[in-house]
């Protein structure tokens, strides 16, 4: 696809509080909220931005691993419960690991280009504070080709699959260069979070970030080349948003005022049971940007504001090619 073969916009949208530790009112020794209660909540806080909730046409839900988290599936279903608008209209859940919510806002959009719907409720959804780190490492490992590297992984699997990551891109730009660019991506993630007051770092008030992201790894302890602040942590919570198309906003009483056009999709898979073609850059993260500037018409230069998916801080830094060192 070169370009999109109608308008398509965003509107309204909602979040949750990214709940987990590090957040004052979080504790594992308390019961929490679970799916319905952040499904319901980003769900009705967007459909209160629009007009007629009955114009809605179909909903597309983004979850990784309800199935073994929350021992809940059928979360397509499960949307009805946002609103009695939703009874009966087509809903489904997609899934494609970090990706998920991603995956339900293309999916969206595609029902939109398609014709057979002009507003979609998009949303997207995790609840996996409900079990210890290490069974939390072994669900998330599904991301990956369980049968082939599971067994012979890390024990907290992502986490060491991304350490070799930072120990080929350190190898490649120096352990020096590459622990720096890290520990100031910890501090960039962390200070944008005491701006959002329902982030889960929005309470962190260690005064000098950089020196913490800077911690040595410990093998013995976690893994050969990533420390504990290069990793995101586990959070509960929901988001959700509009897509729809001219007609669609212009039917929820919205102007063009309210919406933002999409301009740019990208979206590429790669082989799940090969290894990376090159663990120092996330290539399909840089292929789907590719395919999403060359549709918009764009290059680097005219982004104002670039967003990537820092599950680590080694994913970050490896989706912006890296600069020679200087001589």
């Amino acid at each position: 696809m070169t370009a999109l073969s109608r308008p398509v916009f965003l509107a309204a949208g909602a979040y949750t509080v990214s709940l987990g530790t590090g957040r004052k009112e979080f504790s594992p020794r308390t019961a929490r909220p679970g799916l319905e209660h952040y499904i319901r909540e980003a769900g009705r806080a967007t459909l209160a931005q629009v007009g007629d909730p009955y114009l809605v046409d179909e909903g597309v839900i983004g979850n990784f691993m309800a199935a073994r988290f929350n021992r809940q599936g059928h979360l397509g279903s499960l949307m009805t419960i946002v609103h009695p608008a939703l009874e009966y209209k087509p809903a489904l859940r997609v899934e494609g690991a970090c990706a998920s919510g991603g995956l339900a806002l293309a999916t969206g959009i595609k029902s939109i280009l398609s014709g057979l719907a002009e507003r979609v409720l998009v949303m997207g959804v995790e609840v996996q504070n409900t079990v210890k780190a290490i069974y939390c490492a072994d669900f998330l490992a599904g991301a990956g080709w369980y049968e082939g590297e599971r067994k012979d992984g890390h024990a907290y699997f992502f986490p060491g699959k991304f350490s070799e990551r930072a120990g080929a891109y350190a190898a490649r730009i120096g352990a020096e260069r590459a622990r720096a660019g890290m520990a100031q991506w910890y501090r960039h993630a962390v200070e944008h979070a005491r701006l959002n007051p329902e982030a889960q770092e929005y309470h962190n008030r260690t005064a000098d970030l950089v020196a913490q992201g800077l911690t040595p790894p410990n093998g013995k302890a976690f893994t050969d080349h990533l420390n504990l602040y290069d990793c995101s942590k586990v959070s509960d919570g929901a988001a959700s948003i509009m897509v729809v198309s001219e007609e669609g906003y212009l039917s929820l009483g919205l102007t063009r005022e309210d919406v933002v056009e999409v301009v740019g999709l990208g979206h590429v898979t790669a082989n799940l049971t090969a290894p990376p073609p090159d663990l120092t850059e996330m290539t399909t993260s840089l292929r789907a940007a590719g395919q999403a500037k060359a549709m918009a018409g764009i290059g680097a230069e005219d982004l104002g504001v670039v967003e990537v998916h820092d599950c680590f801080t080694i994913s970050a830094t490896a989706a912006i090619p890296p600069t020679p060192a200087a001589a």
